[in-house]
């Protein structure tokens, strides 16, 4: 029975190292992170100055929408070159976007811009996020795989 469940381990253990050795960043990553336990994409784009939303869309197919499918050892794209908004600001109980665009010097055009996953009159914010508060714009480019 010890010996199974050993060999069953370690067959997992296999599968895992297998698919994080196959796994691919984006071309043109220039920034990168491996998963340690404990992270969540939040925590991830406050330490390492990325916004949520670049994190999730450098990702895309990695990181599912929830990103509760982060594993540990797993290696996470944090920017794009000449694409990667590293000026970020995470958001606080209270913060708006004419607060958080104000203190950051820029226009609410331009965090929007830079910020697509929010909604037009930033109702969606939640605390914990982290924005691109960027003067650059730096979302109109594609991102290429």
């Amino acid at each position: 029975m010890h010996t199974s469940f050993f060999t069953a381990r370690l067959a997992v253990l296999a599968a895992i190292a297998s698919v994080v050795a196959g796994q691919t960043l984006p071309a043109g990553c220039d920034r990168n992170i491996t998963v340690q336990p404990g992270d969540t994409c939040n925590e991830i784009s406050a330490v390492y100055n990325v916004s949520t939303y670049q994190l999730a869309e450098v990702n895309t197919g990695i990181i599912d929408t929830a990103c509760d499918n982060l594993y540990v050892g797993e290696v996470l794209c944090l920017g794009i070159t000449g694409q990667d908004c590293n000026v970020t600001h995470v958001m606080q109980t209270g913060d708006t976007c004419y607060s958080i665009a104000t203190a950051a010097g820029i226009s609410i055009n331009t965090l929007l811009t830079n910020n697509p996953n929010l909604n037009t009159i930033c109702t969606n914010l939640y605390p914990g996020e982290v924005l691109c508060t960027a003067s650059q714009i730096y979302v109109n480019v594609t991102y290429s795989k």
